[in-house]
């Protein structure tokens, strides 16, 4: 019983901790969303627990030991997660490029004109001959 209110109190708080950080805007409408997703799975187990549906869903799975799933279950979700943050990464980096490449469009400066002081080109322009078929 002592594992079930911990496992319920815990779950509850990091709901509340997920809830009040969305309403400060402290995290975007895609994290907010995987955040609180995490939160009402973790109430639904923790909930569960008296009902042993954990136990019967592993041994469905074929794992014998339920906190076993439970493990199963935070590996594959940090995977997900350090997978969508790669993507993000990218994402961000490409837009970082294209936006570094626009302002050095934008402030680039035209050459200076050729000072007096300089010989003057005294190169020759060769004519190009046309090709013979």
């Amino acid at each position: 019983m002592r594992a079930f209110v911990l496992s319920m109190a815990v779950s509850l708080g990091f709901l509340v901790v997920s809830i009040i950080a969305m309403r400060r805007h402290r995290l975007r409408e895609q994290a907010a969303i995987l955040w609180l997703l995490v939160s009402f799975v973790m109430v639904f187990v923790s909930a569960t627990l008296p009902l042993n549906l954990l136990g019967h869903v592993s041994r469905f799975v074929g794992i014998d030991y339920p906190p076993d799933f439970i493990l199963l279950l935070a590996v594959l979700f940090l995977v997900m997660l350090v997978f969508h943050l790669s993507l993000s990464l990218d994402r961000l980096s490409a837009k970082q490029t294209a936006l570094v490449q626009e302002i050095g469009l934008l402030t680039a400066q035209p050459p200076p004109p050729p000072a007096d002081d300089r010989e003057p080109d005294t190169r020759v322009e060769l004519p190009i001959a046309p090709r013979q078929s």
